[in-house]
């Protein structure tokens, strides 16, 4: 009798384990950052890569792909959400589902998205969020730079900054997301995530800034998608605004952001006919409260934990949108589209792309400030002592006032040249077209011999600007003029009329400040005119004050006018 009750005691003991570990199953796992009671620095690949691979298998709305890896051998993952499942850009198509693209911790030492992100992943496949996969699919990239992510450093190995990498291309982790993720899900919807910006605001944001871009796209960012971000953080007791910060512009006080050259995501994907946030969360120090009436301090165990909430509301606010709204997103992005494809195509003298702009205000808002701030001083900024793992003591006492400034998120073209029908490369630019192809931008080679007359650039000037990413950056001065060329076969053409229309002008006109130039792809081609060196034209050999003084060719010739261009396209 003792030996059956003991036999019946171990069953029933197997037996709750066993219901205890399938309820402890079903139960939605916390975030190591949830673990650790947001009292670490930001979450590391290891657990990171075994918290996502025991949600992957908990959910079958989930799955994990690799799209790139590091040169110290970590994969770089996209988490691909949707219901029904999706495993593939063609699934979804079927479904006419928009998609919404989050890409974390391209700065290695900024990581307040990427636990957000993996809060937000959970609440989607396994909680209330779930209802949410119906209507739209959510692509994650958890970090885009683990390499720099496990050293809190901003570079990844090559030290490179890959938030000014999508220009040029260069590192494996950018150029995984180009050609695994952004040029074949073709999200409608980025949203890159970084620290910074000012306290007392959990939550800064920006989108495309630059004046190139499709502007009704750019106003669904800023006066739909921001003003509702803005009032789901006002629910929870907090407050948005725009990025950066407080700023002195043109001897005027206000509050300004950072430059929008092209090579950052959130501008690349505006001019590539994408709704494009920068979302940047300040060091947490104090925050606004009472629906924008008060500003308190944070206490510094508590900043992480506001900091990753505050991402997260961004980003749940960013997918809810496209959910609800799906018809209003994509139709903006279809007539973006529409608009790239007609300009290009249309060899009218009024279409106009932008050279040279100036940052302006867009008018005067009420925003927090530190009292007695001034230019250089500025205690709020994202290294501030009492950041998420930043040691020292916590910050000093620090007071705010509201004040009603200019808002410099503005920039307006100063200098502008009309569109080609399309551009004209020589054989011996045939280097710059995998650059062009990894862009989707299409590419025709000349099948035989062809004249066309069209618009010569001639370098008055070249300079090296400063040194950046590995390369000596550089800038032209050019003057234009009409010829009749004759181009062998092998040449290449590339049309204006295009989705990409705006971006194509962007890098191939020589004197925009994100282009080919910049980045020594025609350097063969183009010697530097240094200031230095045309002040002592006698310190100079023979052969270089020769040169100085003949104009250079640039070889990307403009053609402005429709004509017959026999070629096929480029594979790539």
């Amino acid at each position: 009798m003792i030996k059956k009750r003991a036999h019946a005691a171990v069953v029933a003991g197997l037996v709750a384990l066993a219901l205890g570990a399938q309820a402890a199953s079903a139960q939605p796992p916390q975030t190591p950052a949830e673990k650790a009671d947001y009292q670490q620095r930001g979450t590391l690949y290891g657990p990171m890569m075994e918290y996502i691979n025991d949600l992957d298998a908990r959910s079958d709305l989930m799955s994990v792909q690799k799209i790139a890896r590091t040169l110290l051998g970590r994969d770089l993952v996209l988490v691909v959400m949707s219901d029904p499942p999706v495993f593939q850009p063609a699934d979804v198509t079927k479904l006419d589902k928009p998609i919404v693209l989050i890409a974390n911790n391209v700065h290695g030492g900024e990581y307040a998205g990427k636990d957000a992100t993996l809060a937000l992943m959970r609440d989607l496949v396994m909680g209330e969020l779930r209802p949410l996969l119906k209507q739209v699919v959510v692509l994650i990239v958890p970090t885009l730079n683990p390499d720099g992510a496990e050293v809190y450093r901003r570079t990844n190995e090559q030290a490179f900054d890959l938030n000014r990498d999508y220009v040029k291309l260069e590192s494996q982790e950018v150029g995984g997301l180009m050609s695994r993720v952004m040029n074949t899900w073709h999200p409608d919807i980025h949203v890159d995530t970084h620290h910074g910006g000012a306290a007392p605001y959990t939550l800064t944001m920006q989108t495309c800034l630059n004046p190139a871009c499709d502007q009704e796209l750019v106003a669904l960012g800023n006066d739909v998608i921001i003003p509702h971000i803005r009032q789901a953080l006002r629910q929870e007791n907090y407050e948005g605004f725009w990025y950066s910060g407080p700023s002195r512009v043109k001897d005027q006080d206000g509050w300004a952001p950072t430059s929008p050259e092209p090579r950052k995501h959130h501008t690349y994907t505006g001019l590539s006919n994408s709704v494009g946030f920068l979302f940047e969360t300040p060091n947490g120090t104090h925050r606004v409260t009472k629906n924008g009436s008060e500003v308190v301090p944070v206490e510094p165990k508590e900043r992480y934990r506001h900091q990753v909430r505050g991402q997260y509301i961004g980003q749940r606010e960013v997918i809810r949108f496209a959910a609800a709204e799906s018809g209003r997103l994509r139709g903006t992005i279809k007539r973006a589209i529409e608009r790239a494809i007609a300009l290009g195509s249309n060899d009218a003298d009024d279409d106009q792309v932008v050279l040279e702009y100036e940052q302006v205000s867009k008018g005067a808002e009420t925003f927090w400030r530190t009292k007695g701030w001034a230019p250089g001083r500025r205690p709020e900024g994202p290294g501030a002592p009492g950041a998420p793992g930043m040691p020292g003591a916590p910050a000093a006492p620090v007071e705010y006032e509201k004040v009603t400034l200019p808002i410099f998120t503005k920039f307006v073209a100063t200098r502008t040249t009309t569109r080609p029908w399309g551009y004209l490369l020589p054989p011996n630019l045939a280097t710059v077209v995998p650059l062009l192809l990894s862009h989707e931008i299409a590419v025709m080679t000349l099948t035989g011999p062809a004249e066309f007359e069209v618009e010569v650039y001639s370098a008055a000037d070249v300079r090296r600007t400063t040194y950046f990413q590995g390369h000596y950056l550089e800038a032209v001065k050019a003057e234009k003029r009409t010829e009749t060329l004759t181009l062998p076969a092998g040449s290449f053409f590339v049309p204006s009329g295009q989705p990409r229309s705006n971006l194509i002008s962007y890098l191939l006109e020589p004197e925009t400040d994100d282009n080919l130039v910049t980045w020594n792809y025609l350097d063969n081609y183009l010697q530097i005119r240094s200031a230095d060196l045309q002040a002592d034209p006698e310190a100079m050999p023979a052969a270089m004050r020769a040169a100085q003084a003949a104009a250079q060719r640039i070889p990307i010739y403009r053609l402005m006018k429709k004509a017959a261009v026999k070629g096929v396209l480029v594979d790539r």
